[in-house]
């Protein structure tokens, strides 16, 4: 396997790798302090094909760890910090990592035991005598062993764990390189957390581009205002609620030339919140992407949003799509993990969707999320779709439970703006002439904000268990 990291350290040693706002690292200097931990790392146990489990926020210290494990040839898995201690020491269980890493200020921040967690602060910082030089190759050499696994955020049903293999991740980062115009002189802005595909995807292809990571710790849409108004970010990834934040920070302020692209994607983003960062002039880029697929499936660039609001674009190179009767997406190419495929190479995303007559992907919903009330389909992104326009609806939530007489009803979990009072039968009454009968909610709660999962995703497992 290539070390991406020693190359671009080699061929361009002096330019820009990592930027935490305090400090820029070169590349010759990250490579450096990367090839310290890892020899530091050795005599914990980390070695080719054991497991490094690493609970930290996006940092310098962070992406330094995640370099250094992956060059031990050990298999890394990031686990959220957002998660709380139970599903903390669950995912532990599962990937049963024989060291576990983190930050001291995530350590502290996180209430994380001293005991059974390594800080990594201390790790680039000398050489132990007699561990060698700093410039020594990687250790990963099995092509059958993962770089990395990722526990999925599960929206329903438990997480699973998904195998990424560098092969997969290479294409992955190419593809969408070629597709957004990512190069050596542009900046990404690290949004997402690392124990997320997105996230981790971000840190490997911003070195295999060339271009600088910049690194401020958990998202904060102030934090990125603040980038973009100064002209240091050109790129930076978002969920729909974190769009949402940042159109709230900047009201009223113009988008610099510089902000290049806003890819918008692991969750639903409704055209109108697109429509409107467009209207401001934001480069929206849209993209429908899954842990089982390195990431990114198929992504629209932000001149084909301008024309397109509803469309993720055309597949990325290397992935095929195909449709199921029910109108579920199944993917095949280099990127797919092999552990989730069928025989001939495919896999049943559980997502819907389908091409529109250009070719470009439109994603509908979801197959266990879709409704079957009375003999009726009903798709709850559609009805979200439709309640979210309005007047005075913020944020909505749709999901069926079960009914004795119908099957299931529709019910729905809704979020008023501060100045909308509370009027059940006035939203029904609206729902009514704009829905057909089955798709109407039977039962409607007002909330102060929807469950999200730890990526930012509405968990609807959470929204089903409360509405039932």
């Amino acid at each position: 396997m290539n070390d991406l990291l020693r190359e671009a350290a080699l061929s361009r040693p002096d330019a820009h790798a990592l930027n935490d706002g305090e400090r820029a690292w070169t590349y010759a200097e990250l490579d450096a302090a990367v090839g310290r931990m890892a020899r530091r790392l050795s005599p914990l146990g980390v070695a080719p094909g054991a497991t490094v489990a690493l609970v930290a926020h996006p940092s310098a210290l962070s992406v330094q760890a995640i370099h250094a494990v992956h060059r031990t040839g050990a298999v890394l898995a990031p686990l959220n910090p957002r998660l709380n201690p139970a599903s903390i020491e669950n995912a532990l269980e599962t990937v049963g990592p024989c060291v576990i890493l983190s930050t001291r200020q995530d350590i502290l921040a996180l209430g994380l035991d001293p005991d059974w967690v390594t800080p990594v602060d201390d790790l680039p910082k000398a050489v132990v005598q007699g561990e060698g030089t700093a410039d020594s190759p990687s250790m990963r050499e099995d092509p059958e062993s993962p770089l990395a696994v990722i526990l999925t955020s599960g929206t329903s049903g438990d997480p699973k764990t998904i195998p990424i293999y560098s092969n997969a991740l290479d294409t992955n980062s190419r593809a969408v390189a070629a597709r957004l115009d990512l190069g050596e002189t542009d900046r990404w802005y690290a949004s997402l957390s690392i124990a997320h595909i997105g996230g981790l995807a971000q840190i490997h292809r911003s070195v295999q581009v060339g271009c600088t990571l910049l690194v401020r710790g958990k998202f904060s849409a102030r934090v990125l205002a603040d980038l973009i108004d100064s002209g240091d970010v050109t790129h930076t990834s978002l969920v729909p609620t974190m769009l949402q934040q940042l159109l709230e920070v900047r009201e009223g302020l113009s988008v610099p030339p510089t902000l290049k692209c806003l890819l918008v994607g692991g969750a639903a983003a409704g055209k109108d919140l697109v429509e409107t960062a467009l209207r401001k002039g934001y480069p929206i880029a849209l993209t429908y992407g899954i842990t089982e697929a390195c990431s990114q499936v198929a992504t629209a660039p932000p001149k084909l949003v301008r024309t397109k609001p509803d469309a993720v674009g055309p597949p990325l190179d290397g992935i095929e799509l195909r449709f199921r009767d029910s109108g579920e997406i199944c993917i095949r190419g280099v990127t797919v993990s092999q552990a989730v495929v069928d025989e001939d190479g495919w896999f049943s995303t559980g997502d819907l969707g389908a091409f529109d007559d250009d070719g470009h992907l439109r994603v509908t919903g979801r197959l266990g999320d879709r409704i079957i009330s009375g003999g009726v389909n009903v798709d709850p992104l559609f009805v979200e779709t439709v309640m979210r326009k309005l007047p005075g609806v913020s944020g909505v939530a749709v999901v069926g439970v079960p009914d004795d007489l119908w099957g299931e009803v529709v019910v729905a979990m809704v979020v008023l703006d501060s100045d909308t009072p509370p009027d059940l039968q006035a939203l029904i009454a609206v729902t009514r002439e704009r829905l057909a009968t089955a798709e109407v909610p039977r039962r409607i709660e007002f909330v102060d904000a929807l469950p999200l999962n730890v990526n930012g995703k509405v968990d609807r497992s959470r929204v089903r268990a409360r509405l039932t």
